[in-house]
């Protein structure tokens, strides 16, 4: 993903903030991302999902990123008789249904592996057979 492509994923989340992201927000923003950037004419939504997820997830480690130095330079100053306490940390737990697409996904690159590996393993044997038949005939 090009650095274009996430400051553009990044504006238009920005914008959405709060809301849920639905199909006619993906549909539009595919159609930004085509005009500014003249690619992705035929991007899949899939590959737009986890394009978002990656965007959402580094706009929260900058955002923890930066509560981390207020809280670092808050530290540093006296504070007045009011204190301050730290925002309340957001859950990083995973949920069942993102633990079994991530499952999923893995087992789908497995299986797409084995499969390439056992295409590899066939031409190796078709080759081998082939070059004992060569040597054969130059006996």
């Amino acid at each position: 993903m090009d650095d274009k492509v996430k400051s553009i994923i990044m504006k238009k989340l920005k914008d959405w903030e709060g809301e849920s992201i639905t199909v006619t927000k993906l549909a539009e923003l595919r159609e930004i991302i085509t005009k500014k950037t003249g690619k992705h004419k035929f991007l899949p939504y899939v590959n737009l999902r986890k394009w978002v997820r990656e965007v959402k997830k580094e706009m929260r480690a900058m955002s923890k990123q930066k509560s981390a130095v207020v809280e670092k330079t808050a530290a540093k100053a006296p504070q007045p008789s009011a204190k301050q306490e730290p925002p309340a940390a957001q859950g990083a737990m995973i949920s069942p249904f993102a633990d079994r697409v991530y499952f999923q996904n893995l087992t789908y690159e497995l299986t797409s592996m084995r499969r390439t590996l056992e295409r590899i393993s066939k031409q190796l044997d078709e080759l081998e057979t082939q070059l004992n038949e060569f040597a054969e005939k130059s006996e």
